[in-house]
């Protein structure tokens, strides 16, 4: 199995862990980041991963000297895991504008500035992974969810775009989306709660709780077994052998059900809308000119 270099975002548990303990386990070189490593990522030094403090929501030209730091360490980045995020709870009234900021700081604009970093160096050498790992949120929304779902449907938005640009001039470049359902890490016990402004919104905050305690306690997936099948993904092995790699690939069957949920609805609702959709477009011959590829 060919060796890699993995660079990771948000390592100081969850997901982010599990890539630095399965990738060095099996002889891969990591650069492990996180907010305050020094201390929050002490934990993974036994495993030999370069330990790299990072903040995504950092300027710009501070990523590019950063994700530059990382490919110094071994000379080159193979894979880009964008993974740092965290749950704002909240109804779209009680969110504050914010509050709503600093999660699209954390899962839109940390991810994009950091590729922003990356393809300077991947487009020279022709190759490289982009990987985001995201969510059902991204597809799907929930109720007291807002601030998370909607930088999840951002992010999935600016990848699919940045996808077709690449097909189109750096075929080389692979980005990928991982949409996780509910899986056994730490972040349902870490939910942000909005600080109650709305008295009208209680019951559904509560209910969030409720819900998130559950999901916790209960998890449907194993994050252990997503992260392994992932790095397959990304190797060409086990799971994906023999497969071509699509733009996203679901994990859970919570995840699975939602989605095909939603799409079902949405093609009941286009095809009864068919012909006001359709009522809109330009005489034959006048039509404008085509998009670009992709």
């Amino acid at each position: 199995m060919t060796k890699q270099t993995w660079l990771i975002t948000g390592c100081s548990s969850g997901f982010g862990e599990l890539f630095v303990r399965q990738l060095t386990a099996q002889g891969d070189q990591v650069v492990a980041t996180g907010r305050n490593a020094e201390t929050r990522l002490a934990h993974l030094r036994e495993t030999g991963a370069t330990i790299l403090d990072l903040d995504v929501t950092a300027p710009q030209a501070e990523i590019e000297k950063k994700f530059k730091e990382a490919w110094d360490a071994y000379g080159t980045i193979d894979v880009l895991v964008n993974n740092a995020g965290y749950i704002q709870c909240g109804a779209l009234e009680e969110i504050s504008q914010e509050e709503l900021q600093r999660s699209f700081d954390t899962m839109v604009h940390g991810p994009i500035n950091l590729t922003r970093a990356a393809l300077p160096y991947f487009r020279e050498r022709g190759s490289g992974w982009l990987l985001y790992m995201n969510s059902q949120s991204g597809f799907v929304g929930e109720p007291g969810a807002t601030a998370y779902c909607a930088s999840k449907f951002a992010i999935e938005g600016a990848v699919e775009s940045l996808s077709k640009e690449l097909a189109w001039l750096a075929p080389g470049i692979k980005p990928l989306i991982i949409e996780s359902g509910i899986h056994s890490t730490e972040v349902m016990a870490n939910l942000q709660h909005v600080t109650p402004r709305v008295p009208f919104w209680q019951p559904l905050n509560e209910a969030a709780r409720v819900r998130s305690r559950g999901n916790y306690e209960n998890p449907p997936g194993s994050a252990p077994d997503m992260v392994s099948k992932v790095i397959q993904i990304v190797k060409g092995t086990g799971v994906a052998a023999g497969r071509e790699i699509p733009l996203r690939i679901p994990f859970g069957s919570d995840c699975l059900a939602e989605m095909l949920g939603k799409l079902e609805q949405l093609r009941k609702t286009y095809k009864e809308w068919e012909n006001v959709a359709n009522s809109t477009d330009f005489e034959e011959g006048k039509k404008p000119m085509a998009r670009l590829p992709g």
